[in-house]
């Protein structure tokens, strides 16, 4: 399980500093509207938590049959959260231009890929 755990860890902060450090620098050209390391950070952070917890529920047997819609509320959650924590972006009354758009999609896809991949894995050792 710590191994597990600490691949997390590993694998997300590459992630996060190497995807942030190539979306930021070289393709936007530090030309960005709005905190996209807040957004690279938030997903960095919920998805290395979920992915433990998924950890921890899997090896220790609680709540083996319910993991997957445990998944389903956490990812809800996480776009809830996201909403709450970013509401003055999305809710702007000027529209973003379409890059800044784009932009804030790509840390979501991103983590979102990886996470996906990892409770995969995790499901499947049940």
């Amino acid at each position: 399980m710590l191994k597990s755990i600490a691949a997390y860890f590993i694998v997300f902060t590459l992630l996060f500093f190497l995807g942030k450090f190539i979306h930021i620098t070289l393709v936007l050209d530090n030309q960005v509207s709005f905190p996209l390391d807040n957004m690279y950070l938030y997903h960095f952070l919920f998805s290395l938590g979920v992915c433990t917890l998924f950890t921890y529920l899997a090896f220790n047997g609680i709540l083996k049959d319910q993991l997957g819609i445990i998944y389903l509320i956490t990812l809800t959650l996480k776009f809830l959260f996201f909403a709450g924590i970013f509401k003055e972006l999305i809710l702007i009354e000027n529209s973003l231009p379409r890059l800044d758009r784009v932009s804030m999609l790509v840390p979501l896809i991103i983590f979102l890929a990886v996470e996906v991949l990892f409770i995969s894995k995790t499901l499947k050792k049940i």
